[in-house]
């Protein structure tokens, strides 16, 4: 049977809200900042891209700090609040401790009260901490992590932060590769966190037969095994996608077409079932396209994207919404890859820039 993201979108009417949206960082391709007028473009885009109904209602953030600011609150705040787009909130916390990205979370409290309050679907501590912080992440130069130990006392300082807020009844989480999840080392902080935020990328995974025609399959154990380790806690699919250009990995090959079979035979039996956010509606420019590249829209935005959106050609895709569940694990060995990851900018109290470049 097929399913449109018009049914997708029905169903979830019909039970628990599920966010579905991009990850956007608080860079454009050139590395310079989105501003208020930026993220309300994409913002607005997402939501009319042709053949998802408008499901694509929700922005991950990677930072609550505007780029190359102290502590200035992110702009994407006030585009969600003029677009009534649902945010799923993030803290950067590694390079350092948190202290301005705590400045700016109290700001947007304090600044924006109900009308923020009332989109944000969660808060992430940290993307991809735990990863750089292991032994792969130090080998593929990812970048400075954290260990699991600070990375608690983080999400414990959020928490405080929250408390008594507009915001105090939103879940916290942390969002991280699916193997660092599933490293025992790191069960603290799957201990401290309300629900677990799952960056899994088949295209990377070239230790294993990672063609497209294997992409689902890789993608769904790495879910399952997420799941098994999170307990009774909801597991979020924070980022994933398939490249439309590029250098191939191993056997993945990135193409529009490769593209397309990703989001029908991965991305549609998510919509409306889990909160998704897909990696990403655009990561490229006139002048800069970045190797890989996983924009759905190409150089230019656009409503129409580079292949079909609709899900009419999945037949997997999930007929009700439901919240993501726990259930067993399949066993096997540890998978190893490394993640592309979004690209924002934020300037330390040092002074010295940090950038997480796609």
């Amino acid at each position: 049977m097929h399913y449109t993201l018009a049914a997708l979108a029905l169903a979830a009417a019909s039970a628990e809200a599920v966010s579905q949206g991009f990850n956007y960082g608080s860079t454009k391709p050139d590395d310079s900042s989105m501003f208020q007028a930026d993220f309300e473009e994409q913002f607005t885009n997402a939501k009319n891209l042709v053949g998802t109904d408008g499901g694509f209602t929700s922005a991950r953030l990677y930072t609550m700090i505007q780029a190359y600011s102290t502590s200035d609150v992110i702009s994407a705040i006030p585009a969600a609040i003029a677009t009534d787009t649902e945010l799923l909130l993030g803290l950067w916390a590694s390079g350092g401790d948190m202290a301005n990205e705590i400045t700016a979370l109290k700001a947007a409290i304090s600044q924006y009260g109900d009308d923020f309050a009332k989109l944000v679907v969660g808060i992430s501590v940290g993307s991809e901490d735990l990863y750089r912080n292991s032994v792969e992440g130090v080998e593929a130069s990812a970048g400075v992590g954290v260990n699991p130990d600070e990375l608690v006392e983080y999400i414990k300082e959020v928490r405080e932060v929250i408390a008594g807020t507009v915001l105090a009844s939103v879940p916290v989480g942390h969002v991280d590769t699916w193997d660092s999840w599933t490293n025992s080392s790191n069960s603290a902080v799957i201990e401290a966190v309300d629900w677990l935020g799952f960056d899994g990328y088949p295209f990377w995974q070239s230790t294993f037969e990672n063609g497209i025609s294997n992409a689902k399959t890789l993608f769904d154990e790495s879910v399952e095994k997420t799941k098994a380790v999170a307990g009774s806690k909801e597991v979020w699919i924070t980022e994933t996608g398939w490249p439309v250009s590029g250098d191939n990995e191993g056997d993945a090959v990135a193409s529009v077409a490769n593209a397309k079979i990703y989001w029908d035979e991965v991305g549609c039996p998510l919509f409306g079932a889990t909160n998704t956010w897909w990696y990403i509606q655009q990561d490229a420019s006139s002048s800069v396209t970045p190797n890989p590249s996983f924009g759905i829209v190409g150089s230019t935005l656009s409503t129409t994207a580079l292949f079909d959106l609709s899900c009419k050609n999945s037949t997997n895709a999930t007929s009700t919404a439901t919240a993501s569940s726990s259930y067993a694990s399949a066993t096997g060995s540890k998978l190893i890859f490394k993640l592309q990851p979004a690209k924002f900018s934020i300037t330390f109290t040092t002074g010295v820039d940090k950038s997480r470049l796609s």
